[in-house]
């Protein structure tokens, strides 16, 4: 899934389509369990066929083996965690998973609300009751499926090195300085495009169609999934820089976040 700026093509709904049952997307299921991970694995398979996506699926019983993997730099783009397993409770397993990837998805499945609160802390997408019904899992996958194709789409920026893919998960804000776009990543990169021939609202707007991107300022689009403190006047990012919010967009910016954090946490 690519944006594009400049006059490269940009692909059509039906090679997104095509795209989308092409790509692989990554499931962990930890359950102390035997028989629920089991159960757990295959109506993830069942879902999948249901769907018309590939999914591969791990299966822990040991939330420190899945610690193990993932300080390895074996990576998801989605959690399934029970929450009451022994050693490693899965508040303590998100919060790993949490510092090295703030963006994958994470499905809670327990019996007990007790950790309600803790798992918002890990930014966890659902929180599901034990036994889990089928709709309500297959609601939580379609949103984790969702954010894993997100994760997928890139934006390719024409610099003066040539063309540079990349992800929109990983775009942090954009500003419009000097007729250029300079680009800031999660990864502390600056990335500056060559000069605009349109204007900057045009080039940005393919960004905007996403729901994670807003226009804070005529010269600043924000990734709201990097926003870590939101004012009526500015947007602190996760980075610590402090994007301005233009008196003229306060009202559908507060919108934009708010619908943001509704549907996402």
């Amino acid at each position: 899934m690519v944006s594009y700026f400049g006059t490269v093509p940009y692909p059509t709904d039906q090679k997104r389509q095509e795209m989308r049952h092409h790509i692989m997307i990554q499931v962990a299921i930890c359950d102390d369990e035997p028989k629920t991970l089991h159960e757990l694995e295959a109506a993830v398979a069942h879902y999948a066929v249901q769907r018309d996506l590939h999914l591969s699926v791990d299966t822990y019983q040991c939330a420190k083996d899945l610690e193990a993997q993932i300080e390895h730099h074996k990576t998801y783009q989605i959690y399934v965690l029970d929450m009451l397993m022994p050693q490693m409770n899965g508040i303590e397993i998100g919060q790993a998973i949490r510092r090295l990837d703030q963006q994958t998805a994470i499905i809670y499945l327990t019996t007990t609300m007790d950790f309600a609160f803790q798992a918002f802390g890990v930014f966890a997408q659902r929180y599901l009751l034990k036994p889990v019904n089928e709709t309500e899992f297959h609601e939580a996958l379609d949103f984790a499926v969702g954010n894993a194709l997100q994760m997928q789409k890139t934006l390719n920026v024409k610099t003066a090195s040539g063309i540079q893919r990349i992800p929109y998960s990983k775009i942090e804000y954009i500003e419009n300085a000097a007729r250029a776009l300079h680009i800031y990543t999660t990864d502390k990169n600056e990335i500056v495009s060559r000069l605009l021939r349109k204007s900057f609202e045009n080039d940005i707007g393919i960004l905007l169609e996403n729901q994670d991107f807003i226009h804070t300022h005529k010269s600043f689009i924000v990734n709201l999934s990097h926003v870590r403190v939101y004012d009526t006047n500015q947007m602190a990012m996760r980075s610590g820089a402090q994007i301005p919010i233009s008196k003229s967009r306060q009202t559908e910016v507060k919108r934009a976040y708010l619908q943001y954090i509704s549907e996402n946490y």
